[in-house]
């Protein structure tokens, strides 16, 4: 029994509209997973993100702890209080001295 060559021709073509067809919606699940708003690129860049604002988080921890002690210690402490009056202010007791000393610009 001999085979039609047009049924086998058309086999072909079908074959290759198929393998097109397959390729085509596999190329657009690639995309889809690759390029869209929930894809891959979208989490490797959000992840950078969430790590970044976790060292941020961490170093204005920091900050914080040491903005509440000093301003525990201003609540607190008389002696504190008096100390920084004398380096910002330049506040002198009754019969103190001051000194200025001036740097040499040169240097």
């Amino acid at each position: 029994m001999a085979r039609n060559p047009a049924v086998q021709v058309q086999k072909r073509v079908m074959t290759r509209k198929r393998i097109f067809i397959i390729g085509g919606m596999t190329l657009a699940v690639v995309a889809f997973v690759l390029f869209s708003p929930y894809g891959v690129l979208t989490r490797l860049q959000l992840a950078g993100e969430v790590s970044s604002l976790e060292v941020t988080t961490t170093r204005m921890k920091g900050v914080e702890d040491s903005l509440r002690t000093a301003v525990k210690r201003l609540h607190t402490d008389s002696t504190e209080i008096e100390r920084l009056a004398r380096e910002r202010y330049g506040y002198v007791r009754p019969g103190e001295e001051v000194f200025i000393i001036k740097r040499d610009s040169t240097e």
